[in-house]
């Protein structure tokens, strides 16, 4: 029942304001609760200052991860900057002593073209029998032997053969046809010269096919079928026919690496002549001379010479119907 009083006397004097001496124990209970008060004041003030100080810290943290990536990128700029020039004086360069290399081309040519080195023809107005070679006559008024050309080079050669005819007379008509021969008088020394080339088949030499291992001198007479009605006629002066021959066939061996191309006989074997047989090709002399004209009166024949150049073929050339390799000359 006192407890009930007191705490309503409390009461009363709280609301009134009095300034009346309380008990102890009440006192002690204000005073604790302007403690506690002050304390949560003190706590929250607390906070606050520490969230202002964080907030200052994150701030100088910020300014100072600022300050340092500002710092790295002035030095990363003036790095790049030192490269730079490090890379246009070369002052930190280490540099070693230049070494040249040489870069040869691998690229292999063959150029062997072989001819004849000797030749043998006659005239024969009257058709008298002249032995040619082994087992051979002819009664032909313009008598030769049969000329053999090898193409043992790397690529397809267009072999021109320049033919020089001289009267050593001063008294031959040279004509373009048989019939120019037969149509002509008594007093004209008429003379129908003409080349007479291959017309495709096997050339041989006694009886053997002629290959890579054939010689120049053996060239001097081969055994040829002749294509007659390609005939080419020659007259005084320079004459010119032309033959298209095949390559013929090669393979590489042991080409190495190195700095100075090998030389073509270290990498280059000679296998054979073209499949299609025409690297080889042949020709020879013949024509028809005035069997009515008087011939004893000539003391002198006539002389010939001739000489022969090649180069590449380009693809273009077209090689005369019935012949193994002429081909037209411009």
């Amino acid at each position: 029942m006192k407890k009930q009083i007191v705490m309503v006397l409390i009461s009363a004097l709280v609301i009134g304001g009095s300034n009346l001496s309380l008990p102890g124990n009440v006192v002690n209970a204000k005073q604790l609760d302007e403690v506690e008060k002050k304390e949560e004041s003190s706590v929250f003030a607390t906070e606050e200052e520490n969230k202002e100080k964080d907030s200052e810290k994150e701030e100088s943290v910020t300014e100072d991860t600022e300050e340092t990536q500002k710092d790295i990128d002035e030095d990363t700029l003036n790095t790049e900057e030192k490269e730079l020039e490090v890379i246009s004086d070369h002052s930190d360069i280490l540099e070693s002593s230049e070494v040249e290399m040489t870069v040869p081309i691998y690229n292999y040519e063959i150029d062997n073209v072989i001819v004849p080195t000797t030749y043998a023809m006659s005239l024969n107005p009257y058709g008298l029998p002249i032995v040619v070679g082994k087992d051979n006559v002819s009664t032909e008024q313009v008598v030769s032997k049969e000329y053999g050309i090898i193409n043992k080079s790397s690529t397809d050669k267009i072999v021109t053969v320049t033919l020089t005819v001289e009267d050593l007379n001063n008294e031959i008509t040279f004509v373009d046809s048989e019939e120019e021969v037969k149509n002509s008088d008594d007093e004209t020394y008429a003379v129908y010269l003409s080349i007479i080339p291959s017309d495709g088949k096997e050339i041989k030499i006694d009886g053997v096919e002629a290959d890579t291992d054939t010689s120049a001198s053996a060239l001097s007479d081969v055994d040829m079928s002749g294509a007659k009605e390609q005939a080419v006629a020659l007259h005084a002066g320079e004459n010119h026919i032309a033959f298209r021959l095949s390559r013929a066939t090669y393979n590489f061996d042991n080409i190495s690496l190195s700095k100075e191309k090998p030389e073509a006989e270290e990498v280059l074997n000679l296998i054979g002549l073209s499949p299609d047989g025409r690297s080889v090709t042949a020709f020879t002399f013949g024509g028809a001379m005035n069997p009515k004209a008087d011939w004893e009166k000539l003391s002198k024949g006539i002389k010939v010479s001739a000489a022969y150049d090649y180069q590449t073929a380009d693809g273009t050339e077209k090689i005369i119907d019935g012949t193994g390799s002429l081909i037209a000359v411009d």
